[in-house]
C-alpha cells in the first residue's frame, strides 16, 4: 500500500502524509512573522495566546532586525533575527529540530527556514510555498467580524488540529527602556491644561490615508475645543510630505527609533491615524485610538480594544489582497467619503468613552 500511494504521489506529498498520523509535540515551538512592522505588533497576541497554551514549552519567535527590539517580550524565550541576506546557517542552527514552525506570515524564506532545520511540521498558508511546508490551506475566506489573530487560529487549527483557547486580540510591545525614556524626555516635556495627540497620517499606501486636507480642518477644530499639543510620528519616507504643522507640533517624522515611538504614544492622551503600524502600537501600549479605515477592513484588521474606527465600505473594500485602489484606479474614495465632521463626532466618542 505504502509503494502503491508513492508511485501516485512525488516524495514530499507522501512525506507529509506520513507525518499526518504521527502525534504532534509542542515542546519546542518556533513562530515567525517577516511581514511587516503593524503585523509583527499584531502577532504579539497570537504568541501571547500560544504561550498561554502551553505554559511550559520553549517558545521561539523569528522576525526581522527593525522589528526586534520591539518584540523582546517575557513570554518568548528566544527572539530569532533574520532577513533576506543575511546568513542562514546561525539561524538554522539555533531553530534546530523544533517541533513545529507556526508561520503567522505568507514569506517565501519563513517557510524554506524551518524546512532547512528540519522541523517535522511546519503550518501555516501555502501561497508559493508549499512545496516546504508539510501542512498549509490556501487563503481561506473571510468570517464576518474575525480579528486577523482568530482568522490565523482557525488556519492553524485546520491545517494541524491547533485550537487556541486563550484571548488573541491583547497585543504587546517590549516596555522603555533608560535611552527610551531619557531620549523622550528631552523632546517631550509635560503640558497642563491640554491634550496630547499623537497623528501617524501615512501608511504603507497612501490608498489607506486620509486626506491632509482632512486632517488640517480637524486639527484645527480640535486645536479651538482643547488648547491641543500635537506629535506627529512615522518614518523617513513621511517625513518628505507635505503636512499641516500648527506651532504647538512635535514633528518626530524620522528622528526617533520604533521603541521611543512607543513612549512617545505611551505619554500621548490619544492616538489618531490609519491603518498602520502606529494604530497598532497604540493598541499596545494601551493609547486611546481614533482609526480611518477603508481599503482595508476594520472588522478584521482594527485593534480590538481602546479603538473606535471610521469607515464607509464600499462593495469594492476591501482590495487589500488584490492591491490598494486595484478597483478605483487609485482613487480612495472609501477615504475621502470619511468628513472632518464624522471624525470630529468620533473623537467626542473616543474622549467620553476612554477619559485620560
Amino acid at each position: 500500500m505504502l509503494l502503491k500511494n508513492f508511485q501516485k504521489k512525488n516524495f514530499l506529498e507522501f512525506f507529509q502524509i506520513k507525518i499526518g498520523v504521527i502525534k504532534i509535540k509542542f515542546d519546542k515551538i518556533l513562530l515567525l512573522q517577516q511581514n511587516m512592522l503593524g503585523d509583527v505588533i499584531i502577532s504579539t497576541g497570537f504568541v501571547k495566546a500560544v504561550r498561554e497554551e502551553f505554559p511550559k514549552s520553549k517558545i521561539a519567535f523569528l522576525v526581522s532586525p527593525e522589528t526586534a527590539e520591539l518584540v523582546r517580550l517575557p513570554f518568548i524565550d528566544d527572539l530569532v533575527i533574520y532577513d533576506k541576506g543575511m546568513p542562514m546557517l546561525p539561524v538554522i542552527k539555533k531553530i534546530w529540530r523544533y517541533d513545529v514552525a507556526l508561520c503567522l506570515d505568507f514569506k517565501y524564506r519563513s517557510a524554506v527556514l524551518p524546512f532547512l532545520a528540519r522541523i517535522p511540521i511546519r503550518a501555516g498558508l501555502k501561497h508559493k510555498r508549499g512545496i516546504f511546508m508539510t501542512h498549509s490551506i490556501k487563503f481561506p475566506p473571510d468570517k464576518e467580524g474575525e480579528y486577523i489573530n482568530e482568522y490565523m487560529a482557525r488556519i492553524l487549527e485546520e491545517c494541524i488540529g491547533l485550537k487556541i483557547h486563550h484571548d488573541l486580540t491583547r497585543l504587546y510591545v517590549a516596555d522603555a527602556t533608560e535611552n527610551d525614556i531619557a531620549a523622550v524626555n528631552k523632546i517631550m516635556t509635560p503640558t497642563e491644561n491640554s491634550l496630547t495627540i499623537a497623528f501617524a497620517p501615512f501608511s504603507s499606501s497612501v490608498i489607506k490615508d486620509w486626506s491632509p486636507a482632512y486632517y488640517k480642518i480637524f486639527m484645527e477644530k480640535l486645536n479651538e475645543k482643547y488648547n491641543c499639543r500635537f506629535v506627529i510620528i512615522g518614518g523617513k519616507n513621511d517625513a518628505a510630505k507635505d503636512f499641516y504643522l500648527p506651532e504647538n507640533t512635535l514633528d518626530l517624522r524620522g528622528k526617533i527609533s520604533i521603541t521611543e515611538s512607543a513612549e512617545v504614544l505611551r505619554r500621548a492622551d490619544y492616538f489618531v491615524g490609519g491603518c498602520s503600524a502606529p494604530l497598532h502600537l497604540a493598541a499596545a501600549v494601551g493609547t486611546p485610538s481614533l482609526a480611518f479605515y477603508g481599503p482595508s477592513t476594520p472588522l478584521k484588521w482594527a485593534p480590538r480594544h481602546k479603538c473606535i474606527t471610521l469607515s464607509h465600505l464600499p462593495k469594492c473594500s476591501p482590495c487589500s489582497r488584490i492591491g490598494y485602489g486595484y478597483y478605483c484606479n487609485g482613487n480612495n474614495f472609501c477615504m475621502k467619503n470619511i468628513t472632518v465632521d464624522e471624525a470630529l463626532i468620533a473623537f467626542e466618542k473616543l474622549r467620553e468613552k476612554f477619559k485620560t
